[in-house]
Order: structure tokens, then C-alpha cells, then sequence
């Protein structure tokens, strides 16, 4: 399957990479326009679904990439398939920042929302590492390898920032999340049962159980705002604000709380006064509507007491196409929707804070993006791993986004910090692996 991709103007294409990663040349810009790119001037043909190409690195270059080599899409290399130096690597940057071929796919097919299973014959690699920064780090050494100096031109590289956030689903224990969890918890059961791992099997099926009949507290936010003030953590908390009237569907899978509720209300400002900012998190439907997100926004206002900014969507349901321009449109300038519900990982093979292109009006959204790469539902429903498994899995993410000087952020819902989850113990393991210097 093949499309004609009706990219940005050259000059406009390179500016807006540069604006997009700035972090990672504050000094002498002007000098990356005389790395020596290949540039594709042909017309552009992006083939669905996406393909990367594993390019060899010269041997000054090996350690920006993976085993030696940078992976890109197929639309980037030269007639030398083989040869980093006929690679159009600013064309790389663009496709994979933005998610062309996920855009192509949403207009084809329509969105996929956040689940990654959706992009049939996908190749998952461009996933695995944030490509897009270790690129950037490759051509900033390619200068200085032309010149044969240890100069450092283009500045300092960034600190790497990991941004701790919250969605608030649950202030307390209902219905509806007794029978998501529980339909989690005898799912993987049955998974692993077929695996014949009778065990943890059983384990699991137990754990359902008792999830459905337990009663437990689930106000637990002394307890988070405590362990985040230890750790030094100022946290993004996305709260849940619709004043519509229930329907089977909202009951279902929107959350159930009341943001004017007075105990929500001092929270909130308990939350302001401890350093953490508070965001949106709108319902299941709003993700392609303006006006509600503006409703929704303006109600967590009024229960704030000041303007609302950060978003992230509910259930992280996306389009590429409409959910950023209708965020902008309803007020908000900072959005962490983009992310996969079913796996970790760099959705855009890049671990940044940009304004992404916006193909309708050919110019930058109105809205900052920061991408996200791990949640806490990844490393338990989407996952059968052991305590130790999951601890190096969760540290492997962290550390790539450290190693490329990054911008990211990692999500943990509150309410598993309960004993009906148990994460607790995880979620101090996350602050401990983003605070290790040695990382």
C-alpha cells in the first residue's frame, strides 16, 4: 500500500526540526544546515505500513545508536542502502516525530486510537528506542567530525526530564472498575494458564476474586502526596470534571466522582500547595470535541480556583487528525495523550517536548506535546512479568530516555496504590530509577 506524502516545503520541513529540538543545539544553529545531509528531491512515496531500515554507523558514530546502527523508515535511504551518508536523516526526524505513517493510516483506515495492535504488519522497532534524539546526537558529532575537533558547537545537551503524572480514574472502589479489573485479572489468568504456568495462573485467578469482593478505602492521596514529597517529585494530576447526567456508557467508562465535591476541592488545592500542577482528563467522548473539552475545562476551573493547561485524554483515545486542533481550540497548551494503551514504548521514536505539525493548516499546533512512554497497566494487565522482570523493564525506558537527554513522561494511576493492586512497592521503584544519577 502506497501515498503520496505532501510534505512541508523543504526549508520549512528543516526549520521545523530545528524548532522542535532546540534542546539539543542552543548555540550556532545556523552551523547544522552545513552537515552535509543527503536530500531526497524527488517526490516522496510513504508505503503502509511502516518499514524501518537498520543503517551501519561509521565507528565515531556506533555509540549514538543501537549495536552500531540507527534504524529509519525505508522512504529515507538512498540508491546505497547501505551508506549513513545517503540517508536523508532530517526527512527521518520529520516521518517518525510526527507519525506520518500513523497519519496515513488514521486517513485510510481511520484512528486507531492508542492501541498498537491496530497498525497490522507495523514494524514495532521504531518503537523501542527514541531514534529521533539519538539521530540528534549523530548529526551534532557529525559536525564536529568534519571539522577533526573536540569543540562542543552547538552548546550543552539537555538534562534528561521525566515528568511523574496521574490520571485520577478512582477516588473510591465501583462498580465499573470491579468488573474492568476483574475481566483484567481472569483474562491473564487464563492466558497464563494456557502457557502452563499453573501458579501464577491461580494466582491471578485468586487475586480476581478477591478484587471483585473486597471493600477497601481507595482515598489514598495523603499517602501519594507523601511519598512524592520524600522522593522530591512534582507530579502532573489529570482529574475527571464531567457535569453530565450518566448514561450506561459513561457509567462504564468514564469515571464516577464529583470535581465540586468539597473533599475534592481541598485536595485540589492540597495538591497545589504541595508544588504538583493539576490537569484535564477528559471523558471517553471528548477527545475529537472542542466544546466539551472547553465545558470540562472551564468546571475543573472553577473547582481549582485557576487556569487549567495539561491535558491528557481518558482511556487515551487520540486522532492524529482532530484531537490536538480541538484541544487548542478549547484553551488547553499542553497535552501527554500520546502513548499506546496495550505496550510501552516511544509511539513517535522520540522522547521530546515539540509542537507537532498540523498537515491543515501548514504551520505548528497551537499545543505543546510531550510523549509518553510507560504506564503502570503495561507492566501488570498487558504483562505476565515477574517482581524482577518488571523492575528491569521499567528501568530499561527510563534509562533510554536518560541516555539521549530526553523529555518524557511516565503515568501511574493513583488508585493502585492500594492494597487491591499492590503497585505501591513498583511505583517507589519508578522514583527510585528516575532519581538514580548513575542511570
Amino acid at each position: 500500500m502506497t501515498a503520496e506524502l505532501k510534505l512541508p516545503d523543504r526549508d520549512v520541513l528543516f526549520r521545523h526540526i530545528l524548532d522542535s529540538l532546540s534542546a539539543y543545539w542552543s548555540e550556532n544553529i545556523n552551523l547544522l544546515s552545513k552537515i552535509p545531509v543527503h536530500c531526497h528531491q524527488e517526490k516522496i512515496k510513504i508505503v503502509l505500513p511502516l518499514k524501518m531500515v537498520a543503517i551501519d554507523l561509521p565507528d565515531w558514530g556506533k555509540n549514538f545508536g543501537v549495536k552500531g546502527q540507527m534504524l529509519v523508515p525505508q522512504e529515507c535511504i538512498g540508491s546505497e542502502k547501505d551508506s549513513w551518508e545517503q540517508v536523508d536523516w532530517w526527512l527521518a526526524m520529520f516521518l517518525l516525530m510526527e507519525g506520518w505513517h500513523e497519519r496515513l493510516w488514521e486517513q485510510k483506515h481511520g484512528t486507531i486510537h492508542s492501541y498498537s495492535f491496530r497498525l497490522k504488519g507495523w514494524d514495532s522497532r521504531a518503537w523501542d528506542h527514541a531514534w529521533v534524539n539519538r539521530i540528534c546526537l549523530f548529526l551534532r558529532s557529525w559536525y564536529t567530525e568534519i571539522h577533526n575537533t573536540s569543540i562542543d558547537f552547538f552548546g550543552n545537551l539537555p538534562d534528561a526530564n521525566i515528568v511523574v503524572s496521574h490520571d485520577v480514574d478512582a477516588v473510591s472502589k465501583t462498580h465499573s472498575i470491579r468488573l474492568k479489573q476483574g475481566a483484567f485479572q481472569f483474562f491473564n489468568a487464563f492466558s497464563l494458564l494456557l502457557k502452563l504456568r499453573i501458579k501464577r495462573s491461580f494466582r491471578k485467578l485468586a487475586n480476581g476474586i478477591k478484587f471483585l469482593l473486597s471493600n477497601e478505602d481507595w482515598w489514598i492521596f495523603d499517602k501519594l502526596i507523601n511519598i512524592e514529597r520524600a522522593a522530591g517529585v512534582s507530579a502532573v494530576y489529570h482529574f475527571y470534571s464531567d457535569q453530565r447526567p450518566k448514561t450506561f456508557k459513561r457509567w462504564l467508562m468514564d469515571p464516577s466522582y464529583e470535581i465540586k465535591n468539597e473533599r475534592l476541592k481541598i485536595l485540589l488545592y492540597e495538591l497545589k500547595y504541595a508544588g504538583h500542577k493539576v490537569g484535564l482528563h477528559p471523558t471517553y467522548d471528548a477527545w475529537n470535541d472542542s466544546e466539551l473539552l472547553k465545558e470540562q475545562k472551564k468546571t475543573l476551573e472553577e473547582s481549582l480556583g485557576s487556569k487549567v493547561t495539561y491535558c491528557r485524554q481518558h482511556w487515551l483515545r487520540f486522532s492524529w487528525k482532530d484531537t490536538w486542533l480541538n484541544q487548542a481550540r478549547s484553551g488547553l497548551t499542553q497535552d501527554s495523550t500520546l502513548m499506546f494503551n496495550d505496550r510501552s514504548g516511544f509511539r513517535n521514536s522520540c522522547a521530546t517536548s515539540w509542537k507537532p505539525w498540523n498537515p491543515k493548516g501548514h504551520k505548528e499546533h497551537q499545543i505543546g506535546c510531550i510523549s509518553s512512554v510507560i504506564m503502570d497497566s503495561h507492566l501488570f494487565d498487558y504483562n505476565n512479568f515477574s517482581c524482577c522482570e518488571r523492575n528491569e523493564y521499567m528501568r530499561n525506558w527510563i534509562i533510554e530516555c536518560k541516555k539521549v537527554h530526553g523529555t518524557c513522561s511516565l503515568l501511574w494511576h493513583p488508585h493502585t496504590l492500594t492494597k487491591d493492586y499492590g503497585w505501591d512497592e513498583d511505583y517507589n521503584m519508578m522514583l527510585e530509577a528516575i532519581s538514580d544519577k548513575e542511570l
